[in-house]
């Protein structure tokens, strides 16, 4: 790593086909004892990124109570219903202006810990760079991007998040191989959640 990288936890979405009440959002869904959101902050507080940035949107007020002891800053995206690619932008804008790229946290990865960000860290290259994790030739998140794509960053719309851009940047996307599956397993709805604290939740 070249220089500072800062870390932005998305928890702003609305999550449709997880929610099963309007109280019970899948930001605060609990894995082995710890809500998905504070999970996801804790494991970012504990890596070498250099600042984390938490993006609230649908119950911002109960996401932030969640990790309101933990050392981040937390920005509110008022237009999250517009999809993800609104958080991106909200959260770009709040990053340091030192910063030589940004780590873009999904908070629906438990598997996910502050030793796969580091790993990510490690193959970040500065402001040109765009460090992909994978695992046998699937891509997953988080996605890093070098201060050089922030403007790309700041023009996407819609539901897709970074996707779009990541196939116009191809050439300069490096491919980082983990040596496991599970820190890019995502949770999508609450059956799923429920699996995943059977199999891997510690109380």
């Amino acid at each position: 790593m070249t220089g500072p990288v800062s870390g932005v936890v998305l928890a702003a979405g609305l999550s449709t086909r997880f929610e099963t009440s309007p109280d019970k959002p899948k930001q605060l869904y609990r894995i082995g004892g710890e809500s998905l959101v504070r999970r996801t902050c804790r494991a970012a507080l504990a890596s070498a990124l250099g600042e984390v940035i938490l993006v609230t949107g649908h119950a911002a007020e109960s996401v932030r109570s969640e990790v309101a002891d933990l050392d981040l800053r937390a920005v509110h995206n008022p237009s999250y219903a517009d999809g993800q690619s609104a958080s991106v932008r909200c959260g770009l804008a709040a990053v340091g202006d030192d910063v030589e790229g940004t780590m873009f946290l999904p908070i629906d990865q438990p598997g996910l810990d502050a030793a796969v960000i580091d790993r990510l860290l490690g193959a970040f290259d500065g402001p040109d760079s765009i460090v992909v994790p994978t695992f046998r030739g699937r891509r997953g998140a988080p996605v890093t991007f070098g201060r050089a794509w922030f403007a790309h960053l700041d023009g996407l719309r819609g539901d897709e998040g970074a996707r779009p851009l990541l196939r116009e940047l191809a050439a300069h996307v490096e491919e980082l191989e983990l040596d496991s599956e599970l820190p890019l397993v995502d949770i999508d709805t609450e059956p799923e959640a429920r699996s995943w604290n059977e199999r891997h939740g510690t109380p």
